[in-house]
């Protein structure tokens, strides 16, 4: 008897057996199709927020093969043209801010992440696909926060502002928790 393909679970596993190539020997973890932010080690996690040049090319190397347009060498190598270049930017930066918010729910500073159980995969063609309204999803500050009051009487733009402007704070936090783990007495 024929054995039935399931077409978009085998989409996602060759996008990420594409996007995930250099990850694999980068951060010498595991990812698949399946892989979401939160299982994501800290120190994986911790690189990717980060800023950097270095670390964009990441994001670059993910979308990239991904999408199907080779590896970051060729951004690098202006072996695209603008415009092509622009949406692979436009992307990483998308994918980016997940990222810290990533950090941030970890923290305990957001609640409800946007997408938060989507794999990196599915969020990779959602960042690609639909672009302004993928960027505009931004998680709502908690409640426990000392800055709620403050966030809250916000109209829900500047909420998002106010959201963004936290994410200095909330990475360079996670580094120190990350490289400093607490000792068990």
């Amino acid at each position: 008897m024929a054995q039935l393909i399931d077409l978009e679970a085998f989409r996602r596993k060759l996008m990420a057996d594409k996007g995930f190539r250099t990850w694999l020997s980068r951060f010498q973890e595991q990812f698949g199709p399946d892989t979401r932010l939160k299982d994501l080690s800290p120190a994986t996690l911790l690189y990717l927020a980060t800023p950097g040049e270095e670390n964009l090319y990441v994001f670059f190397d993910l979308i990239m093969g991904a999408c199907g347009l080779g590896g970051s060498a060729r951004f690098r190598l202006n072996d695209l043209d603008s415009a092509m270049k622009l949406k692979i930017m436009d992307t990483a930066f998308a994918l980016l801010d997940r990222v810290r918010f990533e950090v941030m729910r970890r923290l305990g500073w957001v609640e409800e992440v946007p997408d938060e159980e989507a794999p990196l995969i599915t969020l990779v063609k959602e960042a690609w696909s639909q672009e302004a309204a993928f960027a505009r999803a931004v998680p709502r500050l908690s409640p426990t926060r000392p800055e709620y009051d403050t966030y809250r009487k916000l109209p829900q733009i500047q909420q998002r502002v106010f959201i963004r402007r936290l994410i200095p704070r909330a990475v360079a936090e996670y580094q120190v928790r990350v490289e400093n783990p607490p000792t068990e007495s």
